[in-house]
Formats: C-alpha cells, sequence, structure tokens
C-alpha cells in the first residue's frame, strides 16, 4: 500500500517538473496575464469558485486573451466576442477537443457525454443524432408539448398565488423536465417532488462539480487514480455517479421504447437500426439521457433568471412587455407560439436572459490540437481554452455601456421590431454549439410570454417579518451551470381576466398528451 502512494508521489512531481519545463516551438511570447511562480505556475491565483468574476477583472487588466499556468498546463481565457469567434469557429479543425477531464469524463460518464468527447467520429455520430431531433425543423414540432406544460406552469403557479409566495424552483424544474420527459420517453413529470426527477437535480449537482478545470488533482495527474480509495475518494463518488446514471437512464429508455407513443428513444432507436450505426444502445440510452441534464439546467435556470430580473431590475422591462403582450394577444387567452412574430420585445427578454445570466458563465472548454499563434501571441497545443461567456456576454462596444442592468431594448433595432444580430455566448461556437438551441429558445419563449401575461411577480415575504425579502440577483451556485440560489417569490394573477382563462385551460393533466406525440411522429415522417 504504502509502496503505491510514494511511487504515485514521486510521479507526481516528476510530472510537475517536466510539464513545467516544457518549452514552446514557437518564437513569439504567450498572452499576457498574472506572473506565475516556478513550478505551480499560478495555481495560488485561481479563483476558489465563481471563476467568471475573476477571469472578467483578469480581462481589464491583461486584455482579451489571458494565460495561465496551473501546474504546467496553460488556460487560455477568451473575454471578446471577436477572439472566441475566431479562434473556436473559424479555427474549428484545430480548437474543438476537449480537455482530459479525468474524473468527469471517465470515472464519471465513462467517455459516454456528448458534451465532454473530443471532436471524433464518435462525436460526429452523436452530434448527428442530435441535431436530428432537435434543429429547427424538428424543433417547431415540439411547440405543442412546450405549450401544454406552460399551461400547466400557470396552472400551478396560479394554485399557489398568494401568501408569503412559493418555491420558485421546483415549479419550474417540473415544467421543463415534463417537456423533455413527454418528448424523450413518452410520459409526465407530474410533481416537483417526482423521485426520477430528483434523481437528474443531483446528478447534475455532481457533475456540475466534476467538470470544474483545476478544481481535482486526478484531472492534471491521473496516475492518482492507482491510489488507495482511502486516499482517492473521488473513485467511489464517480462510480456511484455513473451506476446511478446508468440504471436511470436505462430504465427511462427501455420505457420510452415500450411506450405506445411516438417519441424521441423510439425514433432514434430505429435510426440507428436502419442506418446501422455503430452504436450500441447502452451507448444510445445514456446519450439521451444527456439531453435532459442540457434541457433541465440551462431552460429551467434561463427561466428562473427571469423570475430573479423581474424582482430585482424594475418594471421598465415588464411593463413593455405587457403593452405588447395586451396589444397582440388581448385578454381573452393565453399567448401563443402562432402569435410570436408579432411579439418581438418577448424575443428580445429572451436573448437578454441568455445574456444577462448566462447558464455556463466560464463555458465549457476546448482544447487546440496543434500550437497556433493568434494576434502575435503563442497558444501552445494542448492549452485548455476558456471561452468566458460572462464577459464576452458584457462587452460594452456590442451591449452598451450598463451589461450588468437587464435591458432587453438593446436587442431591438430602431423600429423596435427586429432583433439585432448580436452574438450569443451562451450556446458555444463552432462546432460545439449546442444543438439544442432552438429547443431552448421555443420552451422559453412560450414560457415568458404567458407568464408575464398572467402575473404580477413579486419578491416572497419573510414569514417572521411579513416584509419582502430581499433577492439578491447575483445570488448563484458555483459549478459549470449558473443556478440562482433558492429563493421565494410571489406570483400574482394581474387581474380576474388572468383566472378565468387559465381556469378555462384547467389542469392539463387529462389532456392525451400520446396524441399530440403522434402528432409529431406524423410530422416526422415528412421531414
Amino acid at each position: 500500500m504504502y509502496s503505491t502512494t510514494l511511487i504515485a508521489i514521486f510521479g507526481l512531481l516528476v510530472g510537475v517538473y517536466i510539464i513545467t519545463c516544457r518549452k514552446s516551438t514557437s518564437s513569439l511570447p504567450l498572452p499576457p496575464g498574472p506572473k506565475p511562480l516556478p513550478i505551480i505556475g499560478n495555481v495560488h491565483q485561481a479563483p476558489k469558485s465563481h471563476g467568471w468574476r475573476t477571469y472578467r477583472e483578469w480581462s481589464k487588466q491583461y486584455g482579451p486573451i489571458v494565460h495561465v499556468n496551473m501546474l504546467g498546463q496553460p488556460v487560455i481565457i477568451l473575454s471578446t466576442s471577436e477572439v472566441a469567434h475566431e479562434l473556436l469557429a473559424k479555427r474549428g479543425s484545430i480548437f474543438s477537443d476537449r480537455p482530459r477531464l479525468f474524473l468527469a469524463t471517465e470515472l464519471a460518464l465513462k467517455g459516454l457525454n456528448i458534451l465532454m468527447m473530443n471532436y471524433t467520429e464518435q462525436f460526429r455520430q452523436h452530434q448527428r443524432l442530435q441535431v436530428s431531433v432537435l434543429n429547427a425543423t424538428p424543433a417547431a414540432a415540439y411547440l405543442p408539448i412546450q405549450t401544454l406544460e406552460s399551461q400547466q406552469l400557470m396552472h400551478d403557479l396560479l394554485e399557489n398565488a398568494g401568501g408569503a409566495g412559493t418555491d420558485v424552483q421546483g415549479h419550474f424544474q417540473r415544467a421543463v423536465a415534463s417537456i423533455i420527459h413527454t418528448l424523450l420517453y413518452g410520459f409526465r413529470v407530474k410533481g416537483y417532488n417526482d423521485p426520477g426527477l430528483c434523481a437528474v437535480i443531483k446528478f447534475n449537482e455532481e457533475f456540475s462539480e466534476f467538470i470544474q478545470v483545476g478544481s481535482h488533482i486526478v484531472d492534471q495527474f491521473p496516475v492518482l487514480n492507482n491510489l488507495p480509495g482511502f486516499l482517492a475518494p473521488w473513485k467511489a463518488k464517480a462510480e456511484n455517479h455513473y451506476q446511478g446514471k446508468h440504471h436511470l437512464r436505462h430504465q427511462n429508455f427501455k420505457r420510452g421504447v415500450e411506450s405506445d407513443a411516438w417519441n424521441i428513444s423510439k425514433h432514434l432507436q430505429k435510426t440507428v437500426e436502419k442506418d446501422n450505426l455503430d452504436m450500441p444502445l447502452e451507448e444510445l440510452a445514456f446519450e439521451l439521457g444527456t439531453m435532459i441534464d442540457a434541457a433541465l439546467d440551462g431552460t429551467t435556470d434561463s427561466l428562473i433568471w427571469l423570475v430573479v430580473a423581474c424582482v430585482t431590475q424594475g418594471q421598465s422591462f415588464i411593463v413593455k412587455a405587457r403593452e405588447e403582450l395586451d396589444a397582440v394577444v388581448g385578454r381573452d387567452r393565453l399567448p401563443v407560439s402562432e402569435d410570436k412574430p408579432n411579439l418581438p420585445y418577448i424575443a428580445a427578454i429572451v436573448e437578454e436572459i441568455f445574456r444577462w445570466r448566462p447558464a455556463g458563465p466560464e463555458g465549457v472548454p476546448h482544447l487546440n490540437r496543434e500550437e497556433t499563434v493568434y494576434n502575435g501571441y503563442t497558444i501552445p497545443k494542448g492549452s485548455v481554452i476558456v471561452p468566458n461567456v460572462w464577459t464576452i456576454s458584457r462587452e460594452e462596444a456590442l451591449f452598451g455601456a450598463d451589461p450588468d442592468d437587464f435591458v432587453p431594448d438593446r436587442w431591438l433595432e430602431e423600429d423596435g421590431k427586429t432583433l439585432k444580430a448580436l452574438p450569443a455566448a451562451a450556446f458555444g461556437y463552432g462546432r460545439r454549439t449546442c444543438p439544442g438551441r432552438y429547443f431552448a429558445r421555443n420552451a422559453i419563449w412560450i414560457v415568458v410570454a404567458q407568464l408575464l401575461w398572467s402575473f404580477d411577480i413579486k419578491a416572497g415575504l419573510s414569514e417572521e417579518t411579513g416584509e419582502p425579502i430581499d433577492i439578491d440577483p447575483l445570488a448563484c451556485t458555483y459549478g459549470l451551470v449558473m443556478r440562482a440560489l433558492p429563493f421565494k417569490a410571489s406570483f400574482n394573477p394581474r387581474g380576474p381576466w388572468v383566472r378565468e382563462v387559465i381556469d378555462r385551460v384547467g389542469d392539463t393533466y387529462s389532456k392525451d398528451h400520446e396524441t399530440l406525440l403522434n402528432e409529431i411522429g406524423a410530422e416526422f415522417t415528412k421531414l
């Protein structure tokens, strides 16, 4: 036991020395950055949490491209849209791999998550399958399911109106989870205490910790995984994570393919078999689960940040949204997707949510296959490339002098009807752009429109004092995803017409979602 430990420690020290002494073949300098110390580099300066805040300060001091050294590993932080697009999109053939995050990718996921795959044929096969069910055309076919769950969300919020307020997260998590579970597996999620939903949330929180660049010594030195379990506690945690995910995803996949109604599981299983793809059903089942992870994190958190904006960013944008909604929709029905062309301000709100509180403020790291040069600086081969979405989304040259404020108007042309073609960093770059962006925009749009049509949204009340709770608009978790900390908000109907319309729609659980799924399946036969 002790000899294994000593060997691992010796290997660690040798590895640090060798990596630190590596030299670039280029005579050009590295990008600027904070001054490193011998051997450890900038480890002592690495942010312990919420790295996007530190990276923004570094960008102000050192410029749009910053270099730091983490135990010999070069890390390049990109902080403007121009730089990120040039390297990650235009030079995508070089910059589309992922860093080897040993704990997340190999231990916790066994290499089966598209998010962390290198840009290989396996990745491209997974990507083609996802795009086939998530690009703009199929995403539009899902609008009836998204509308159904949005209507149920309005019903649930109305049922909990008044009093000191309601816990925000649960209702929105249930709605988004039900959309994606219905489409993937053919069944709805009817409560935010659903065991399957609770398990997905727990797994997402764990993975968000596993994927943090620089947070796990085993990522830098995988040899440490040879240590005995009591010295390597991450091994058991990662294995439990994988086994739990594997079991849940296979149970859901089995339920989906055995369902009578059309669903994405059945559709992609047939695609794999028809096209004779080299993808075992075990791998397909695991991949489908990643769609749930992405939807539940990104889509849910974006909607919750809208609520935070409603209670912390003043009433100006809410007043404008309601003027538009009342003029176009009136007060006799809820907004529907067919209203979208006539509701540009709602579309601007959706884009502002993505900018103001991007789901992944530090982005997902890339890795370059080759040494390259940009703007007179060398970027060594194998650098971890961090697209700092938080800072990119706050470029004053693009978004104005008030980037920390929630201002949907910045997305509209002077006519107030056309969206500006501003960059949306939240969905990634180039060959790693999120394939679920059309699905997410549609789901968020319908909820935003119906929510602002229906409710006055205020901070919840303190049980002790009866006064409104002070909500910090920056209070959030630390990890891959920027999630608002739990809080209460009050959703009160804007007027009697709201209850009348929502009651007319009623509880949607009696609605025949399987018929909707079969209609979607019929649309797919035409694609």
